[in-house]
């Protein structure tokens, strides 16, 4: 009998949620495996994914509250063996008062429609007015087809703006997330400028780094992306200084009739620089075809070297122009890069980080934006693919990896 209760004690034991500390071994031995691999890992990686499902050993999904599934998420959310069942948690845990977190983490995980269906038995009326941003921000990157429901709930956000400018920021993809739902023009207009103004406001009295976002949301808010009218619109202008190939580019329109995929990116960024091997996949799929990969910087004043060279000042525009041209040369690009006259974080395309990719089809329309040259190759064929297609134009197979 003593050692029957024994065993049942020491099984809950077991299964009680981790705490913090616990919690943060478990990461930091996830991320000793990361930090060990370097250039080699992969979130594919069996080897990884045997990492975490050593650190989720013993740990019972069904008693673990919301708190204590966010602050696992690194563990369980990259392991084929383990996510399935903290998801079902997630969905268990939605039929509670964690259902608003529960939503937005569904849908982060590409679990969209049950998110929609969370959402949908509670409506808007029930998210905190401080939370709303959250909320706008997941919706925008929804298919247009799955916001139509929302088409006439969603201008009236509108009047419970925050006041705050963190809170403010948060709501920039709303003028988006009003053209894809469907929103007419004028009520459109209307809350673009009720947003805009908002922000003047806090702007206005803002000082140091809240000054500096509200510049920086006014900036983009102005642009074609904050108006909304980005997506099925003509490409905006950009003005071309340089470029590797030596053609006669000015802008876009000389491109017209190619599908242009447009990689926002500069010399110092390590992303950007990191994912040249999956540009050059791209750039050799589409070899022949009216397909054009350009990588699109502004001056930044010097050009980054990833040899003995480093990092090279220039004090002229044409002085940069040269040291690119090494760069290419020293780096292997074999696809177009250019420097353009607006800036690299470009408001118009909504450019707030980079790396940071538009694709703009043979009519020149501006057809996707907001991507990753790391998004996974099938995906990325099957966009360029359709546009192709769409414009009578010949296109190789579908990606099969």
């Amino acid at each position: 009998m003593m050692f029957t209760l024994s065993l049942t004690l020491a099984s809950n034991l077991l299964l009680a949620p981790p705490t913090e500390e616990e919690i943060k071994t478990k990461i930091e031995a996830a991320m000793t495996f990361f930090r060990e691999k370097g250039d080699d890992f992969s979130l594919e990686d069996p080897e990884f994914h045997a990492v975490l499902d050593a650190q989720l050993e013993g740990v019972d999904p069904a008693e673990c509250d919301m708190a204590t599934v966010q602050a696992m998420t690194m563990l369980w959310a990259y392991t084929p063996n383990g996510k399935p069942v903290w998801v079902d948690r997630i969905k268990t845990l939605a039929r509670g008062d964690a259902w608003l977190d529960a939503a937005l983490m569904l849908a982060g995980m590409d679990e969209v429609d049950a998110a929609l269906e969370i959402g949908s038995m509670h409506g808007f009326a029930e998210i905190p007015d401080e939370r709303l941003g959250e909320v706008i921000s997941v919706l925008a990157q929804l298919e247009d087809t799955q916001l139509e429901m929302m088409k006439y709930e969603l201008p009236l956000l509108i009047d419970r703006l925050p006041s705050d400018g963190p809170g403010l920021y948060d709501w920039m993809e709303y003028p988006k997330l009003l053209v894809k739902a469907g929103v007419d023009s004028k009520t459109r207009k209307a809350a673009h400028g009720k947003l805009v103004a908002a922000i003047e406001v806090v702007a206005g009295a803002a000082e140091g780094r809240e000054k500096r976002m509200m510049d920086s949301a006014l900036k983009v808010l102005k642009g074609a992306a904050g108006r909304g009218e980005l997506i099925g619109f003509d490409a905006p202008k950009v003005e071309i200084l340089w470029n590797s190939m030596g053609k006669e580019w000015d802008c876009f329109g000389c491109m017209k009739g190619d599908v242009v995929v447009v990689d926002f990116w500069a010399t110092w960024c390590g992303p950007c620089v990191g994912s040249f091997p999956q540009v050059k996949e791209l750039v050799e799929y589409y070899k022949g075809y009216n397909v054009t990969v350009l990588g699109l910087t502004s001056p930044q004043g010097a050009v980054n070297f990833r040899d003995s060279r480093g990092q090279v000042k220039c004090a002229t525009n044409e002085e940069e122009f040269g040291q690119m041209a090494e760069y290419v040369k020293a780096m292997d690009i074999t696809w177009p890069i250019a420097f353009a006259k607006e800036d690299v974080f470009n408001p118009d395309f909504g450019v707030r980080g980079i790396p940071h990719v538009a694709i703009i089809g043979a009519d020149g329309k501006t057809a996707y934006n907001n991507l990753d040259p790391r998004d996974p190759m099938a995906e990325k064929v099957k966009k360029i693919n359709g546009l192709l297609k769409k414009a009578g134009l010949p296109h190789p197979a579908a990606y099969e990896g």
